[in-house]
């Protein structure tokens, strides 16, 4: 029996992908609620800018010398070495440090009443531009997985789409919790649910495809997750909390929600997902050096 790689600590990289997710997504959803001219977003923009804090908090802690992150970044930048496009770290890291710039300036213009801001904030472009930077971190933080080497199970294009699909899932939820305006409940329950059907069968298809298409550790780490020591977390947290009794919430309210439902229905697909994230790092198996 294999054991469980222990370079990436699910408790704190399983968090940071989840919080990367919906700071990213998140953000695509505030720049859509501006332009539904929903009010008061002011604590929407502060949610959104403590998640991506919080991610780089997280990340950094998985480090094994985290103090030293700010020294090896600059001294990297400055000196030239710094590897842009030679590694998905590299890029992680300026979208990440982008994504809070951006964030941190539309907190600020929820919470003060500088007219240039504003201006700045407001303005077309800077919608655009948030919405790209939010959807590249969330595909970021699926690419991270995907593109790690030696592990069969991480190594599929499944990841960076379930994590979108995720992500979008956490970013309506988000919604649901803090906006109340009927239109927008409604757009929520009718996309949410289609999005965790989406969800529900790219989950089962990732499973699926490393017991009987994957390589042996693939294997391992699928039964892991479907049959092993993982099944509870998997098919208790991911699927059942985060997405079938989501789903069957949405679907009844198809025509009419019930808010207490649906505040309930986000709430478990909030936790499903980030024990998704939990549970697809603790899974992650190497491939044997024969």
């Amino acid at each position: 029996m294999m054991a469980f790689q222990v370079i990436w600590d699910p408790l704190l990289i399983g968090p940071f992908l989840w919080l990367a997710g919906l700071a990213g997504m998140g953000s695509v959803a505030y720049v859509l609620l501006r332009q539904a001219k929903v009010d008061n977003l002011k604590a929407f923009s502060w949610v959104l800018f403590i998640s991506i804090v919080a991610a780089l908090v997280f990340v950094v802690a998985d480090l094994s010398r985290p103090w030293n992150v700010v020294n090896a970044v600059t001294t990297s930048f400055f000196t030239g070495q710094f590897g842009l496009f030679r590694s998905w770290m590299a890029v992680g890291i300026v979208l990440i440090f982008v994504a809070t710039v951006l964030l941190f300036l539309v907190v600020l213009r929820h919470t003060t009443n500088i007219k240039m801001l504003n201006a700045v904030v407001d303005a077309g472009w800077f919608g655009v531009l948030l919405a790209a930077v939010g959807v590249l971190v969330t595909i970021y933080s699926g690419f991270l997985i995907a593109a790690a080497p030696g592990i069969p199970f991480w190594n599929t294009a499944l990841i960076p789409v379930l994590w979108i699909l995720s992500a979008s899932v956490c970013a309506l939820a988000l919604t649901e919790l803090m906006i109340h305006r009927d239109d927008i409940t409604k757009f929520i329950v009718r996309t949410g649910s289609s999005l965790k059907v989406a969800e529900l069968i790219a989950v089962l298809a990732l499973v699926n495809l490393a017991i009987y298409g994957g390589t042996t550790a693939a294997k391992i780490s699928g039964w892991a997750l479907a049959y092993g020591p993982l099944a509870p977390a998997f098919w208790g947290g991911v699927v059942a909390v985060g997405m079938l009794i989501p789903l069957a919430i949405g679907l009844i309210s198809w025509r009419r929600g019930n808010k207490l439902l649906l505040a309930t229905a986000a709430i478990l697909a909030l936790i499903g997902a980030l024990i998704l994230r939990i549970v697809v790092i603790q899974a992650g198996v190497f491939e044997p050096v024969v």
